[in-house]
């Protein structure tokens, strides 16, 4: 647990099941011809109301039996019916963004598709978000679309359309842990012009759900993309007033061997406008390299190597040395001061452990 502009953020570590997973790679056959699609969907009509684990397996290996090419009909035309069953379990995903649990057999075969044909699941995917069905459907949607298709040319699709899913009145009044986990598509996108949609959702007191998916998402983005979100937050007046702690600390990310982020740092911090309390948050985190492992629907996190951070703790350390002694920097000594000792420290037990 941490505390960001004195707002309680807890990391959702969700429940695993301990059940295998499908491997539905292995059974579903190749592209073949023989037989034809056998669209009165005999296995639909045979669901219980409440699917649960069981049924499923059972219907997956109902598919797997059918060439591929049936198997994606047969599924296709089930989506087409708006039929549905419910589960009883929870949506999850577990390691390598492998789905663990569906909360309804819709959401399901739209995880199945995917193992079966991502090509097929991409198209199929797509016409899923043509129309409002369920948040967790439409996050399992945009998952396959971004993998069915694997090219960049989708980013603008897939940020427009997560966008969507985030600001459906519904879906955000009572969010699934699909809805939450839909966030992640727009860190896979790089989606850094949804700042204003996630600085409106950080800024809202009584919704910690939204406020927090906001912020993972923020920071993360700010993480791969720290030029064009650092710049971004600057212009960000209403997210510095309401969360400045918070901002202060995004911009402790920045990596100050690159000219680029030294030089939006270096503007931000003489800005006359820094108040004390963004400085001494921003002085006491820097470097902030602390990152948040869990397991997301399309993008991974692994931490720092010891020797990578040791390498920048050097060189940052040389930059903040530098600042001191220019004229400029009089007004902010103090607070590099802070950076330098922490710095140091960090420095200075990396060659204790070397020797």
């Amino acid at each position: 647990m941490f505390t960001v502009s004195g707002f309680c953020f807890v990391v959702y570590f969700f429940h695993v099941r301990g059940d295998q997973g499908f491997t539905v790679e292995e059974e579903i056959r190749g592209n073949g011809s023989g037989g034809s699609s056998d669209l009165e969907l005999t296995w639909a009509r045979n669901l219980e109301e409440a699917a649960g684990r069981d049924s499923l397996f059972s219907l997956r290996e109902k598919l797997a039996a059918k060439p591929r090419s049936e198997a994606v009909a047969e599924i296709e035309e089930y989506l087409k019916r708006a039929e549905d069953r419910t589960t009883g379990l929870e949506f999850s995903i577990g390691r390598d963004g492998r789905i663990e649990g569906w909360p309804t057999v819709r959401v399901f075969l739209l995880d199945l598709l995917l193992k079966i044909d991502p090509g097929a699941a991409a198209r199929i995917s797509r016409g899923i978000l043509s129309a409002e069905t369920s948040a967790d459907e439409w996050a399992v949607a945009l998952r396959n679309v971004a993998k069915g298709e694997g090219s960049g040319d989708n980013r603008d699709y897939l940020r427009i359309r997560t966008e969507e899913l985030i600001s459906n009145p519904e879906w955000q009044a009572q969010p699934s842990v699909g809805y939450l986990n839909a966030f992640d598509v727009l860190v896979y996108a790089r989606a850094t012009e949804t700042l204003p949609l996630l600085s409106k959702l950080l800024r809202l007191k009584d919704r910690q759900d939204l406020a927090h998916a906001a912020f993972l998402t923020l920071d993360r983005l700010v993480q791969r993309e720290p030029v064009k979100m650092l710049a971004r937050l600057g212009e960000d007046h209403y997210l510095r007033q309401s969360r400045p702690q918070m901002t202060a600390q995004q911009f402790a990310r920045a990596d100050l061997r690159d000219a680029t982020q030294r030089a939006i740092v270096k503007s931000w911090l003489l800005d006359t406008a820094r108040t004390s309390t963004e400085l001494e948050n921003f002085s006491a985190i820097y470097p902030n390299n602390n990152k948040l492992i869990s397991h997301n629907l399309l993008t991974s996190e692994e931490q720092v190597p010891g020797e990578l951070l040791q390498a920048h703790d050097r060189e940052a350390l040389a930059v903040i040395q530098g600042w001191k002694v220019e004229p400029d920097f009089g007004s902010r000594t103090r607070y590099l001061e802070v950076m330098e000792r922490r710095l140091s420290q960090f420095v200075d037990r990396a060659n204790d452990s070397a020797r």
